[in-house]
This record gives C-alpha cells, structure tokens and sequence, in this order.
C-alpha cells in the first residue's frame, strides 16, 4: 500500500489547498482509496461503513490506516484527516508566513536603527580623531618649551656649578683660617678655665687618653679594688713631684689630668687630681671617691683623697713612703679632730 501524498498551493489570501493527483497523492488502492473518499463526504460510523462496504474487513483495515494517520476514531465515529492535515497546514503555514513577514520588518527596522547608530559612532570617532590630533599637537608645542626650558636651565646650572667651585676655591683659605681660629680660642677657653673654673671641671672621666692609659694599667686585673691599688702606686710611683711651676704668674694649682700624664710631673695637687680621675675611670663609683680639704687637729692645711674599696674607706696620699693600705679613714677620723673643709669630684664642688 502506498503512502499518501499531497500537493500544497496557496490562493491570493495565502490559503494552504490540498489537491489530489497521482503525482501527489500516489495511488491509494482498493478500500482505502474507497473509504477516504467516502469519509470526505463526512464521517461514518463502523456500523456505517460495513453497510457501505460489505465485502471488505473493515476493522484491520481501519486500524492499519489510523496507523498511518489518514483516519481517526472518535467515539465510535470515524474521520478522514485529510480536510484537518489542510486547516493544520494552513495554520502553519500562515503562521510561518506571519513570523517572516514580522522578522523581516524588524530586520529592516535593526538595520535603519543600526545604520543611524553606526554613523552616530563614526562622527564621534571623528570627534575625538579630532582632538586627539589636537591634543598632540599641544603636547608637540609643551614638550617644545619643556626642551627649550631645560637647556635654559642646564646653561644657567653650569654656570652656579661654576660659582660654586669658584666660592670653595675662595672659602678654602678662610676655612683654614677659621680652623685655626677655633684652635685658638679653644687653647684660649682652656687656659681660661685653669684660671676660672672649679676643680671638679678637670676631673675629665671620659678623656680617651686617660681611659686608654687606664686600661693598660689594669689589664689583667679583674676586681676593683685590685684597679684602685694598681692605678693608686702608678701615681705615687710615675708622677713626679714639683711643686715649682706657674703660668701667668699664677701658682698652678689644678690642670687637666691628660696634660699632666702626658707630662709626668706635677704639684701635688696635680698628683690629687690624676688619682681621682683615674679611680673613676676605672670604675669606682662617683659617691665612694673624692677629694677632702679638711682642718686636722687645727692645721687646715690638710688635703687626700678618700676612696671606697668595696668594704672599707681609705685616705690615699700618693707620695713616697705610703701605701694603699697606710691609713683606713674610720681610725684616723676617730684619732683626730677632722673638719672638712670642701670637697669635690666629677659630681661636683662642694663646702664642707
């Protein structure tokens, strides 16, 4: 049995016909070209059928061409689904047609917009070719002048380059000068403070001369008191005596502790000052050594200085015939009528 074919046409109003023809159709046989032509007069009922068709086995025959959906069972009515295969096609059809027809009116439309758009675009890409060329252009004329700036400023940096050389040739001598004039006025203030200054002043702890000449006097000694003993007979012992100097017509009675090591010889309160400042240098705290002026027994010319070794205070006399240990401070203020008169150290100069 063949298959059913159709041939489709529209009229002016876009109607979807179906026309019959071998061409298109093919060729039904027998009872099923029969019974679709009689179900195109309208539908049949089974009891219909086999009263129009006697000699045929309708019910195989039926359900094979439902199968092939050229007819349609329903409620016991049987249709033809060629006259619905048409209206469907139709539908379709005119549907298609519709869905073109909108699509290709917004095309249309997307392309007028798009147009309009795309022109829109290509004067503002025209707008800004425009200032960006003149916008190089300024820059062209800025990185001009910066050029011509620059080279002014070069000519002009050469020639403070110039001055400058020309000042430092001119300073060098006048800073030569200037140093020696600070020279000068240093030695000056120094000799001014051996005329003005108190005691205390020249009790210079943190000379580096004193502090070298220190460590290589206790080196290899570990406790203080063994320092105290060393640097105390370093004094007694390399510091010579003489009480036979002035300067500006002035008894010399204190001096910078450095000049007189470097000189090694002194008054004795040069001897004094040495053994002072060397003790604090070696470690002794401030508050156990000083300087004592005293009146003993009334003679107020006595003077020593008083040192803490730990354990015990002594008064120190850095002169031949005494030792470190020759006299312990609580026996001779016990024996004698001691009056302090004033003392000092690197803390200060104080009255009794």
């Amino acid at each position: 049995m063949s298959p059913l074919f159709l041939s489709q046409s529209f009229d002016n109003k876009g109607y979807l016909y179906i026309q019959e023809g071998e061409e298109e159709q093919g060729d039904y046989v027998g009872e099923e070209k029969d019974i679709l032509k009689a179900l195109r007069k309208g539908p049949r009922t089974f009891e219909e059928l086999k009263t129009d068709f006697p000699n045929v086995n309708l019910s195989p025959l039926l359900i094979h061409m439902e199968g092939k959906h050229l007819v349609e069972n329903r409620g016991g009515t049987w249709f033809s689904l060629e006259k619905r295969m048409s209206t469907t096609l139709k539908i379709v059809n005119i549907a298609v047609c519709s869905v073109l027809a909108v699509s290709i009116v917004y095309v249309l439309l997307l392309s007028s917009s798009y147009s309009a758009e795309y022109q829109d675009i290509q004067n503002h890409n025209q707008v800004l070719l425009d200032d960006k060329i003149e916008a190089e252009q300024r820059l062209s004329m800025v990185n001009q002048e910066k050029e011509d700036i620059d080279a002014v400023y070069a000519e002009r940096e050469d020639d403070l380059i110039e001055e400058q050389n020309t000042t430092l040739t001119l300073y060098a001598p006048l800073e030569d000068e200037q140093n020696a004039v600070d020279a000068l006025q240093k030695e000056l203030m120094k000799y001014n403070c051996l005329e003005t200054c108190p005691p205390d002043t020249f009790v210079t702890v943190d000379n580096p001369y004193i502090i070298e000449k220190v460590g290589e006097i206790t080196a290899g000694l570990t406790t203080l008191r063994e320092k105290q003993e060393a640097i105390y007979e370093f004094v007694r012992d390399e510091i010579l005596e003489n009480n036979y100097i002035f300067k500006k017509g002035r008894e010399d009675l204190w001096e910078y502790p450095e000049d007189i090591l470097k000189r090694g010889w002194g008054s004795w309160e040069d001897k004094f000052m040495v053994l002072l400042t060397m003790l604090r240098t070696a470690g002794t705290p401030q508050e156990h050594v000083k300087f004592i002026a005293a009146d003993v027994d009334g003679n107020d010319s006595w003077a020593w200085v008083e040192v803490y070794d730990g354990s015990m205070w002594w008064i120190l006399d850095p002169f031949e015939d005494y030792e470190f240990t020759s006299t312990p401070r609580d026996a001779f203020y016990q024996e004698h009528t001691v009056i302090v008169l004033w003392w000092f150290n690197d803390g200060g100069y104080y009255h009794g």
